[in-house]
């Protein structure tokens, strides 16, 4: 008889311990945790200014004003996600211009698109909801939304929270009130872990005409980008949602509004590109209109993306499975396999 519903307790020491083996997260506990307390977080160092040490210049992205073009690709899509790789998407191509301005407080995105499908319908092979985001397995007529992403896995962390006697995963600081609707958990009753996150904001939900053209212009406030939702956007991380089986992975993103101190700047997009982090944009095909389970997340049904400076040449795509390695484009729409199974299990094991 398999021990996975009968395991031993584990101490909530020992299981901050066991976070610090998850795929590169770190290890630190914020106040409130119980069991003995490790060192925080190091500071990362400052932001680079974006000023280049060889040619004197700033890189990618001057700090005030500029635009900057993205030539998109297919295949950006996580692991149970349905990836949309139309033949009239592999013979078209889809690019985003973003100009921007600090005096004048505005940053415009500019896509043009050829072979964009048009109401298309998808459906997928499995459910990949979990407890805390239900997924839809069809999306019929679609429309389009794209998503700016300021930070993609890199300075940005997250909380974890996690039951200290069953180790399961209890959400982020996102699904506790008051901003969700989970009650807070009790003092003594569970530990946490930082995680990398992403970033990101909607545009307005957009289609293109039936011959598969398609132009999109979205206007956001430099100061304070505020998305199609009237919201700060969305976070989004990839982690186990079982400590005995670290390597286990499921994505997971918040379902409620964010809180108004998480709304970015474009600065904030900005020292990403300086840093060499990175920003991204990814697509999603919504239905229409759009339910309220995705308000504020995107629909996973992924298409064209890609990211700047660092951008993945076409006809490629990221492996989000090999940690982004860069792969060749399959050229079929379908519904990826999801996170592989965990190669530990630190619980114990037997029969």
């Amino acid at each position: 008889m398999s021990r996975r519903h009968d395991r031993p307790r584990v101490g909530v020491g020992r299981a901050a311990s066991l976070v610090c083996l998850i795929a590169a997260m770190g290890c630190a506990q914020e106040t409130g945790d119980v069991g003995a307390r490790t060192e925080p977080l190091v500071t990362p160092p400052e932001i680079a200014n974006g000023v280049s040490d060889i040619e004197g210049r700033y890189t990618y992205a001057d700090p005030d004003e500029g635009e900057f073009v993205i030539p998109l690709t297919l295949n950006f899509c996580l692991p149970g996600e349905f990836c949309i790789q139309d033949q009239s998407q592999i013979d078209g191509s889809a690019t985003v211009r973003i100009v921007y301005s600090r005096a004048r407080n505005t940053v415009d995105v500019y896509a043009d698109f050829v072979g964009l499908p048009y109401r298309p319908t998808y459906e997928k092979r499995f459910d990949d909801s979990t407890d805390f985001n239900p997924q839809f397995m069809r999306v019929e007529d679609a429309r389009w939304q794209m998503w700016l992403m300021g930070t993609v896995f890199g300075r940005y962390h997250e909380t974890l929270y996690y039951d200290a006697t069953t180790l399961q995963f209890l959400g982020t600081r996102f699904d506790f009130a008051p901003h969700g609707d989970r009650p807070f958990p009790a003092e003594g009753t569970y530990f946490t872990a930082p995680a990398p996150a992403i970033r990101m904001v909607c545009s307005p939900i957009f289609e293109g005409n039936p011959d598969g053209t398609g132009h999109l212009h979205f206007t956001l406030r430099f100061d304070r980008i505020e998305d199609a939702a009237g919201s700060p956007g969305v976070v989004n991380t990839i982690h186990p949602f079982d400590i005995c089986e670290p390597d286990a992975l499921t994505n997971y993103w918040t379902q409620t509004r964010l809180p108004d101190d998480m709304f970015m700047s474009f600065d904030y997009f900005l020292e990403s590109i300086w840093n060499g982090e990175g920003i991204g944009i990814a697509m999603s095909a919504e239905p229409y209109p759009k339910p309220p389970e995705l308000a504020y997340r995107d629909n996973t049904f992924i298409t064209w993306g890609n990211m700047y400076p660092s951008v993945v040449p076409q006809g490629y795509g990221l492996d989000f499975r090999n940690f982004g390695t860069i792969t060749p484009i399959s050229g079929v729409s379908e519904q990826l396999d999801p996170w592989p199974p965990s190669r530990r299990h630190l619980c114990g094991s037997g029969s």
